[in-house]
């Protein structure tokens, strides 16, 4: 009796969504985690907000999700960043002034490492992002010391228990900066000898609502880090810029938070910090890769034809539709990204630019178009409504010219998951 053969196909990797858990919202996702509505699965926290959310690190840990940490420790470098409350609590803050390069001399460099390592350690974290800073120049005075830091935590961590929480390091540079070829590959020479297992990259200027043309120059200077044969994870990135990122395989994940953290600006950390209330409340209109705030959301759904068009009409999202889109827009935007990012999971690589181009960014073209005809009486919301048409035409046509003239070789690696199920311990425990 002749042999079945049986042919098994390749399972197609998945790409990695980390969400930031920020300084807000955490009460919320403790609410969607209890009722099951929280899809991700590799969760990254602020090293500075710990300590006010370990409830939620707990129960996400209980089910086995993936923690990363974030140590804030280029924060702490920027004027605008390094006095802030939160972050001076840490054991690694200097509570006179930004931390600058001649401070870390001799034993500090390892002293801060050492901080960095015992709190990742009794956190319970799966990995650690390497304490890192923002590198504007080629020559800046951090990226010797960046390098030694990662070496000196990478030896405290397997020292004192933490030898199972991985680094991943944090390139934290600007988008001109990482067009530079030269620069490029003197930082792959630095990176290729470093213990880490991702590298990630937050490029100031690129985001959520980056150009088409400055989402082409990010896919290409980032395709320059792949010889390191390591994933590779987009920082602070979202929208279609950072899903066209992982389609055309310069990265293979993204990170960011809900509504906040979707956009890396370098100014930001120069300047002190503005103060007052939170930001208002905004719906996520995927069609349009767009937020909206309340009355922004009413004036598009009051133009005849809108509600039907741009209201959620997914029942397990919102069930009330539009309204469930602003009253619960933490699941509208977590449940409408993490698809779109199992979208892409389940095509093959090689396909996966295509399919972005025609199942997700054509799309929102026609959208956008069709929104921009809408008799909507609210002039700025027409003006907004007509800036995403002119920013997704443009994103369109340059990722389709990238795609039938940039075809690159090679991919980033898939990005591994880590979770598992560690003690916390009582330091930060309550």
């Amino acid at each position: 009796m002749a042999a079945t053969l049986h042919v098994l196909r390749p399972q197609t990797p998945s790409v990695a969504g980390f969400l930031r858990v920020g300084h807000t919202g955490h009460r919320k996702l403790l609410d969607l985690q209890a009722a099951g509505r929280l899809p991700f699965r590799r969760i990254v926290f602020d090293a500075a907000h710990l300590q006010d959310q370990v409830e939620l690190m707990k129960r996400l840990k209980a089910t086995g999700c993936e923690i990363v940490l974030d140590p804030n420790f280029a924060e702490m470098a920027t004027f605008g960043r390094f006095g802030s409350s939160s972050l001076q609590k840490l054991p690694w803050a200097n509570l006179d002034r930004p931390w600058g390069p001649d401070d870390f001399a001799g034993r500090r460099n390892q002293d801060a490492a050492k901080a960095i390592a015992e709190f990742a350690i009794n956190a319970g974290v799966d990995a650690v992002l390497a304490p890192t800073h923002l590198i504007e120049k080629a020559n800046d005075g951090w990226r010797p010391i960046d390098l030694r830091l990662c070496e000196a935590m990478r030896r405290e961590l397997d020292q004192n228990g933490g030898s199972d929480i991985a680094i991943d390091y944090q390139l934290i540079t600007t988008s001109a900066l990482l067009k530079d070829a030269a620069y490029r590959a003197s930082m792959v020479g630095d990176l290729r000898s470093m213990p880490v297992e991702n590298i990630w990259i937050r490029a100031s200027g690129f985001g959520a609502t980056a150009t088409g043309a400055g989402t082409r120059h990010f896919i290409e200077s980032a395709r320059g880090f792949l010889e390191l044969n390591r994933p590779l994870v987009v920082d602070m990135a979202g929208g279609f810029a950072a899903l066209s990122a992982v389609a055309f395989g310069a990265v293979g994940g993204i990170s960011h938070g809900v509504a906040q953290k979707e956009t890396f600006k370098a100014a930001d950390w120069r300047k002190a910090p503005s103060g007052g209330g939170g930001a208002s409340a905004r719906a996520y209109v995927h069609e349009l890769d767009r937020y909206f705030k309340d009355d922004q959301l009413r004036a598009l759904f009051g133009a005849k034809g809108g509600r039907s068009r741009f209201g959620c009409n997914d029942t397990s999202c919102c069930p009330h539709g539009g309204e469930d889109m602003l009253e619960n827009n933490h699941v509208h935007f977590l449940t409408q990204r993490h698809r779109q990012l199992d979208d892409l999971s389940g095509v093959p690589e090689t396909r996966r630019a295509e399919h972005f181009l025609l199942r997700h960014l054509d799309p929102a073209v026609r959208s956008a178009r069709l929104a921009a005809r809408l008799k909507i009486t609210d002039e700025q919301v027409m003006a907004a409504v007509g800036q995403a048409k002119v920013r997704l035409v443009r994103l369109r046509d340059a990722l389709a010219d990238l795609q039938e003239t940039g075809t690159a070789d090679k991919r980033s690696r898939a990005v591994s998951f880590r979770g598992g199920a560690k003690a916390v311990s009582a330091v930060l425990g309550r």
